[in-house]
């Protein structure tokens, strides 16, 4: 087994292991601590069926079923769901998922720790996945702005069906149908729980308010934080080829996909996430009770 770092800030290949064999105890810790220390790991040449693609990222923790299994699970392997763009809604408009940086479901008491893609079917050119390392974009900001973001409490969206970007300037319109739905409140700087770091976490369609801040200044505020992060040297962009497998650390960084292709080649990825505990960072402390509470869908 090699490694190869593949961004200038994170990201790692992992060459010369096949997925579908049994792992060792050691190689399998040395996996984990390779995905905490480069937040993202590339393993390329993986033919994988659905049930073997779940077996295989059984090595980083157990899979969970996602938000919405029921719509895009696969049949048989209701752990895998399916990423595609030829899904569309019941308007007929494109579904794009992940166009926007966000870490997944953190609606959720315990989000994923890791969510992990698997090349099905890749455009020709474009199409890729951006992993942005918020671990050094915390630690990049002036000490009196991370001081102020240790402090924020963000209250989240059950769904980011309700909120979508209207326009490119990036303001938001939500669903008064749906506002009523519960969803979790997490700290803006989430702390790792291996590792120590601190990170930046979010979801940036899921976010309802900040607290002391109304949604429409949350909103404004997240978008300039994310202009002061979104930096090359903070970001690996996947450029898929067909039977990639791709996995990343929700507790440092977010993801978003890229639309930069002719849309009307086929994207079809398959989609894996591991559960997670419940964040907490400087303005949530850990609690060992509530971690340790299971609420009554098992989330």
């Amino acid at each position: 087994m090699q490694i190869r770092s593949i961004g200038e800030t994170i990201g790692a290949e992992v060459i010369g292991l096949d997925l579908k064999q049994t792992l060792g105890a050691e190689t399998i810790e040395t996996l984990r601590d390779l995905l905490t220390r480069h937040i993202a790991l590339v393993f390329r040449h993986q033919i994988l069926t659905p049930a073997e693609y779940a077996k295989a990222v059984e090595i980083f923790g157990e899979p969970m079923h996602s938000q919405y299994a029921a719509e895009f699970a696969i049949d048989g392997s209701p752990l895998v769901t399916i990423v595609s763009n030829q899904h569309w809604d019941k308007s007929g408009n494109r579904v794009k998922h992940g166009q926007i940086w966000h870490s997944d479901q953190t609606h959720r008491k315990n989000p994923p720790n890791y969510t992990s893609l698997y090349g099905v079917t890749i455009p020709g050119v474009g199409g890729d996945t951006g992993i942005l390392n918020t671990r050094d974009g915390y630690e990049s900001l002036p000490e009196e702005m991370k001081s102020r973001l240790d402090k924020m409490i963000i209250h989240n969206l059950a769904s980011s069906g309700r909120a979508r970007l209207a326009d490119s300037t990036k303001n938001f319109i939500l669903a008064p149908d749906e506002i009523a739905k519960p969803g979790r409140s997490h700290p803006l700087i989430r702390q790792h729980p291996e590792a120590g770091t601190k990170a930046i976490y979010f979801h940036a369609l899921k976010i309802d308010y900040i607290d002391g801040m109304s949604p429409e200044e949350t909103r404004e505020f997240i978008m300039g934080l994310l202009d002061e992060i979104v930096n090359p040297k903070f970001v690996y962009r996947h450029k898929w080829l067909k039977n990639d497998l791709l996995i990343w650390d929700n507790r440092s960084a977010l993801h978003q996909a890229f639309f930069d292709y002719d849309l009307s080649q086929e994207r079809l990825l398959q989609r894996i996430i591991i559960k997670g505990t419940p964040p907490f960072g400087p303005a949530m402390p850990y609690q060992e009770d509530v971690a340790n509470a299971q609420e009554p869908n098992g989330e």
